[in-house]
């Protein structure tokens, strides 16, 4: 063997070798993209707020189930230090969702997936400072929220509802943390909380001070001035039995606590999240007692953001299709639809029929024309026949004007009226009556002929 041969021979091996190496390349990418990329967990990033607050407790309850399920999704806790960094976690994209109250700036690529329990409005004061109603908090010591805080201006949304002066006010804004230790100590003689209703925190603080919750009987005009407010009753006893906290029942005003993503959060990933907060509702109220509180959004109203596409997919899972909702009108419609078909489809067929019977009587006059036309012995009775057949011919191409007759019925009858015109033609030579065609009849069968082509 040459050289140039071996080196052909090389050639073709390595290009008979280039699509098994790509296959294998290809198949090798999916292999890893299936087994490793697609089969690894999903990290999902969530804010969590401070280390011992209550929704600390919540999303941890719902990272450690989310672990246990199959499919491998994993959640990571940002800590934070409350709504406003939430937010900017969020929109920043260091975190995939977030717990932010309802009535929180958010940000027009922000969608809901839940609302997780309402964010109560607290007054809370001492027993002994003589606080009977919101109207006397004017001068007295009242701890608040921090500064930039939501609850801090929905403190302040509430004084002014209420017409108070706030130059006699005596705010003095702390951490919840020092804010109970305060008001227990009677360095404050009331305190403005956002918490969720029964929450333990004061809880604990009724088990050591006496104190007194005052209602918020304006709760509902609040309501009616902000959208993200709702109205909600605390019923007595809530927070301690004997004596009770409150000692009847209040109304008070809420403001959802939501569960929120951004809009370019992956679909199947807030399904995901959706599906484990309604469907293992008792698992997690084993960790935290807001679980018992989550609750989808109110269809029925406008609310405060869209719903993410993933939670709207979860939310609808057991919804009827529009042909299941109304199954019983569509049945009706079918049935209605079946007997007007049924009854065009018989109507059309004694149309047709009717159109067959008419030509075929024609076809009979015609076949009487050409059997007389055999025997006629006179030029007279020829004459005769030969007008039939115009006559005939003229009704004929009159009822297929008015759709009495089909164009398969005037082909036939065409057919037909040729043959009887031919035993007229034949009898006239029999009886040497018969020249050259005339120019009419030729004219008549050539406006057969143009019938015959649009009918065809």
């Amino acid at each position: 063997m040459d050289k140039n041969t071996d080196t052909v021979n090389r050639k073709g091996l390595l290009l008979a070798l280039l699509p098994l190496l790509a296959s294998v390349l290809i198949a090798g990418g999916l292999l890893y993209y299936f087994q490793v990329v697609k089969a690894a967990p999903d990290v999902v990033r969530i804010a969590s707020g401070r280390t011992s607050s209550d929704i600390r407790g919540l999303l941890e309850a719902l990272q450690e189930i989310a672990a246990k399920k199959e499919g491998g999704l994993r959640i990571e806790l940002v800590p934070s230090e409350g709504p406003a960094q939430d937010i900017r976690l969020l929109e920043e994209g260091k975190v995939d969702f977030a717990a932010i109250p309802a009535d929180s700036v958010t940000r027009p690529n922000f969608s809901l997936v839940a609302n997780l329990f309402p964010d109560t409005y607290h007054v809370i004061v001492r027993a002994d400072s003589g606080i009977r109603s919101i109207h006397e908090l004017e001068g007295k010591r009242m701890a608040v929220p921090s500064y930039k805080t939501a609850a801090y201006r929905s403190f302040w949304f509430m004084i002014g509802q209420y017409g108070l002066n706030p130059e006699m006010m005596r705010p003095f804004p702390l951490t919840q943390k020092d804010a109970l230790l305060a008001l227990r100590k009677g360095k404050v003689q009331g305190m403005f909380l956002m918490l969720p209703p029964g929450d333990r925190h004061i809880r604990w603080l009724a088990e050591t001070t006496d104190v007194r919750i005052l209602p918020i009987d304006q709760a509902e005009a609040m309501s009616r001035r902000r959208a993200a407010l709702h109205v909600i009753r605390l019923p007595k006893g809530l927070y301690a039995g004997s004596p009770p906290l409150p000692e009847q029942d209040i109304t008070t005003a809420a403001a959802s606590r939501m569960l929120v993503t951004r809009h370019d959060v992956d679909a199947e990933v807030v399904r995901t999240i959706t599906s484990i907060l309604f469907e293992n509702r008792r698992d997690l109220s084993i960790y935290s007692h807001l679980a018992n509180l989550i609750s989808k959004p109110d269809f029925e109203h406008s609310t405060i953001l869209p719903v993410h596409e993933g939670a709207m997919n979860y939310y609808t899972r057991d919804e009827p299709t529009f042909f299941q909702q109304n199954a019983e009108a569509i049945g009706v419609l079918f049935s209605i639809a079946a007997v007007l078909f049924s009854s065009i489809m018989w109507l059309r067929r004694r149309w047709l029929e009717r159109q067959k019977g008419r030509a075929d009587v024609y076809n009979l006059d015609l076949l009487t024309i050409a059997k007389k036309a055999r025997v006629a012995a006179s030029a007279e009775e020829l004459e005769t026949l030969s007008q039939g057949l115009y006559e005939l011919l003229e009704q004929v191409v009159h009822d297929l004007d008015e759709d009495r007759i089909d164009g398969e019925g005037f082909h036939y009858f065409a057919f037909t009226w040729e043959a009887a015109m031919n035993a007229v033609e034949d009898a006239e030579r029999r009886l040497g009556l018969r020249g050259a065609p005339s120019g009419a009849l030729q004219e008549v069968r050539r406006t057969l002929e143009r019938l015959l082509e649009r009918t065809a």
